[in-house]
């Protein structure tokens, strides 16, 4: 045999030996990429100093500090660059998380109205913290112009038959916002709004110190925008031709993917440093666990599609095709495992050779 023809076997035989694990990895996420794109990352810095919450951010440490980037929209690159911009900058202490978030807008409004539980259906800057990572039991933080908050729990997302609870406050929270420009004044163009928020660590009974803890929380930011009419000098939402108001634009430092923030695992990292905003930054490396993941989020996925149509979970991976054991992480060989009845599920994803397990539910909850 000429040696050109042996070499093209060679190359056939190979092919044919990674063709499974090739084209499970291209397909499996076929049709649902924008769930599965990678959450960005931020590294905060640990500042020395005590910070004064007025808005300003003009302390050093926040100075010194980086800018996230500008926000997307919810969905990502499926929808278009949003018109106005946001950003984000984050800092820690022994006892604060420390959000700052920069809010472009030519006219600055919100409801006139005392009602705090108002503002939800406002224009509204919000935070989602997922503390430990599991993706359940989740917080989340709305502050509009007004400095006005609504703080809210979830015992799992609402996609799992979640149920809010409202009514908490983190004790010593501090928060202000500066307006750049004039609220609720529709003769004049604005320049936007800043948001300086000092979030208690203790609240979320989370450590940055603790090695364990350190990169396991989660967090995202959405920016919620209404089109507006003013009628007598007064902003009031823009109203479709059955008088309903028209739907908001939603931008976010990490991309859902979805129209939909409770979904936790699309939440972006952390990595809490203990660098000075003037030392180098240390940088997120996207842990080997959370890779693993990916493939429990494909199944479930699949199995809760697979309910909505047969009003029932699937019984093996097989109903659901997805692979068991064709699942090659950095060059490493992974198997799922999926339990289940009609009600219920449990899938768990095991690294050959390794002992340590991780497993998702059908509420979402992530354990290890």
């Amino acid at each position: 045999m000429r040696p050109k023809i042996i070499f093209k076997s060679l190359i056939i035989l190979l092919l044919g030996c990674f063709a499974p694990h090739n084209l499970f990895a291209q397909s499996a996420f076929k049709g649902i990429e924008n769930l599965f794109s990678e959450p960005k990352s931020y590294t905060l810095l640990n500042t020395r100093t005590t910070l004064k919450i007025d808005g300003e951010l003009d302390e050093k440490a926040w100075l010194d500090s980086r800018w996230s980037d500008f926000f997307v929209d919810i969905e990502g690159d499926l929808k278009p660059v949003p018109k106005t911009k946001t950003r984000v900058k984050m800092l820690w202490d022994e006892k604060y998380l420390y959000i700052a978030a920069q809010l472009q807008e030519p006219h600055v409004w919100a409801n006139t109205k005392p009602e705090k539980d108002i503002i939800f259906r406002d224009n509204v800057f919000k935070i989602f913290i997922d503390p430990d990572n599991n993706m359940n039991d989740d917080f989340e933080i709305q502050i509009n112009p007004q400095n006005n908050m609504l703080f809210l729990i979830m015992n799992k997302p609402y996609r799992d038959a979640g149920v809010p609870v409202s009514g908490w406050i983190p004790i010593g929270l501090q928060s202000a916002v500066k307006i750049n420009g004039t609220i609720n004044k529709a003769e004049d163009i604005d320049i936007g709004w800043t948001a300086e928020i000092a979030l208690p660590l203790s609240a979320f009974n989370f450590n940055p110190k603790d090695a364990k803890q350190n990169t396991n929380l989660r967090i995202n930011f959405l920016r919620t925008n209404f089109d507006f009419s003013v009628k007598d000098g007064v902003y009031s939402k823009a109203l479709d031709s059955t008088g309903k108001a028209f739907a908001p634009h939603y931008s976010c430092w990490s991309p859902q993917g979805i129209i939909n923030m409770h979904y936790p695992e699309r939440w972006g990292y952390t990595l809490f440093s203990e660098n000075t905003p003037n030392n180098s930054e240390q940088t997120f490396i996207v842990p080997y666990s959370e890779k693993q993941r990916k493939y429990l989020w494909l199944t479930y996925y699949k199995q809760k599609e697979y309910f909505k149509k047969n009003k029932r979970y699937a019984s093996s991976l097989n109903e659901l095709k997805v692979s068991e054991n064709d699942i090659q992480i950095d060059g490493k060989k992974n198997t799922l495992n999926l339990e289940a009845n009609s009600r219920q599920f449990l899938i768990s994803i095991r690294e050959e050779g390794s002992d340590t397990i991780i497993s998702l539910d059908q509420d979402g909850l992530i354990s290890k």
